[in-house]
Formats: C-alpha cells, sequence, structure tokens
C-alpha cells in the first residue's frame, strides 16, 4: 500500500486498513499513525503519460511531490480505527495462539475471543471501537448517499464523510499520546488509562459535534429534499448520542 501508482492510473482506489491488532506493539501503532497521515500517497490520475512513466515516476519523490493531491492518506480509508478479529482457522489466528492471546472461540460469530499483547493497546482498541459505533450510523448515512449521488452533491457527501475520517485520526493521535505515558509494565494503570481516553474521546466528539453542524448545513443545499431529510434525521440522532455503548457488546479482541 506504500506504492500510490493505481490513483495515478486513473484506477478508483478504496482502501480499508486495520489500525489495531493484538501482536502489535507501540511502535508499530505510532508508524501507523504516520503512515495514515501521509500526503504522499495519494496521486491525481496521470491519463496522459505511458503506464512505464507512472510506474517510474512513482519512485522518485520529486515526482510525486508534484503529482500529489496533498490528502493524507486516511481520508481514503472507508472505515477508520478498525481492530483485528480474530478469525476462527486463519493464519493470524494461530499466531495469536502461539503467543497465548487467545480464549474462548465464539462459533456463530466465526472468531476467537483475543487479549493483547500490549494491555495498552488492547484499551485503545476498545475505546477504538466505541468511537467507531458512536458514529456508524452518520456515516453508513453519508456512505449510502454517496453511492446515489453524482457531480457536486457526491462531491459535498464525500467531504463530509471526511470530517468523520479526519476526527478519528485525530483520535488516533490523542490516545497514543496518552498510551505513551503508562508503563507496559504496570496493567494495574488500565482504568486510569481509560478515565483518559474516555476523556480525550468526550473532548473529540464535542469539537466533532460543533464542525459537522456546519457540515451537514453546508450538505443539505447541495441535496434534495428527500435525501436532505434523510441526513437531518441522522444527524439529529448523532447529535443527542451521549453514551459510549458498542453495537456488538461480544468484542472478539476485547482489552
Amino acid at each position: 500500500m506504500g506504492d500510490p501508482h493505481p490513483v495515478a492510473l486513473g484506477v478508483p482506489t478504496r482502501y480499508t486498513y486495520i489500525t489495531f491488532d493484538p501482536l502489535m506493539s507501540l511502535d508499530e501503532l505510532k508508524a501507523t499513525y504516520v503512515f495514515q497521515g501521509r500526503t504522499d500517497l495519494l496521486l491525481h490520475p496521470q491519463p496522459g503519460l505511458d503506464v512505464r512513466e507512472i510506474v517510474r515516476g512513482v519512485r522518485d519523490e520529486a515526482w510525486v511531490a508534484a503529482h500529489t493531491t496533498g490528502r493524507p492518506l486516511h481520508t481514503a480509508i472507508s472505515y477508520m480505527l478498525v481492530s483485528m478479529e480474530c478469525l476462527i482457522g486463519a493464519a493470524y489466528t494461530r499466531q495469536a495462539t502461539a503467543a497465548g492471546l487467545t480464549g474462548r472461540p465464539e462459533p456463530l460469530m466465526g472468531r476467537v475471543a483475543c487479549r493483547y499483547q500490549d494491555w495498552r493497546i488492547g484499551t485503545a482498541s476498545g475505546w477504538a471501537q466505541r468511537w467507531v459505533d458512536r458514529h456508524f450510523a452518520l456515516d453508513y448515512t453519508l456512505k449510502s448517499l454517496e453511492k446515489v449521488l453524482d457531480s457536486a452533491p457526491r462531491h459535498a457527501v464525500r467531504q463530509a464523510r471526511v470530517v468523520l475520517k479526519d476526527a478519528a485520526y485525530q483520535v488516533l493521535g490523542d490516545m497514543i499520546r496518552v498510551l505513551e505515558e503508562h508503563d507496559l509494565a504496570r496493567p494495574e494503570q488500565e482504568a486510569q488509562l481509560s478515565a483518559r481516553i474516555r476523556a480525550a474521546l468526550e473532548e473529540r466528539a464535542r469539537l466533532l459535534r460543533r464542525q459537522m453542524a456546519a457540515t451537514v448545513d453546508e450538505v443539505s443545499h447541495h441535496l434534495g429534499s428527500g435525501h436532505a431529510a434523510t441526513l437531518a434525521r441522522e444527524h439529529e440522532r448523532w447529535t443527542t448520542a451521549t453514551g459510549w455503548d458498542l453495537i456488538n457488546a461480544g468484542e472478539s479482541c476485547a482489552p
């Protein structure tokens, strides 16, 4: 995924990205954050260039700098802050089992319970899922509208989704900063860490509510009455949400 040439070739791209996994280290999580923030991976289409020129160009920093969209990678990730699920029979699950991290099978979900090697990342993963679930309905509404619109309305809805992606990226940065202040060798600090992450998410949610109100108002000007009403209804529900409940309380990789 470090090679941006599919975009330069004019091939529509959509990225999935697993941000948290039970075997990862804090350094790997920090590297993930940096990678998701890179602005040299999404390039403008180059329809006038031969494919061989593009392939050479994406390996040239000066060429990339001249053709980048300037948008961070996380703006193109379908869903931010996703955690790895340990699926039954998967090669990754076998690695987690070898590390002594897996627990009881959950056959109805096709997975096994799993804890994190770094308890701090497990705590962050749990709160990341709560952030995802809190905003999922609004994001999915925007995604659904994006699929049936085109031209200026579609672009406006897409930008609204980017607002949510930007906020999720900021949440990831907030969590990493808090994690760094807690010692891996002191798992008894889990409750304190959890409380600090919750406070950080509450503040980000407060800022996002204000920003999204202006965003939804702007997007509504580009929509027909039916689509505008759908968005307004979902936005109202989202605005009044205050809890951090999980949609699926049976998390497979709980901290």
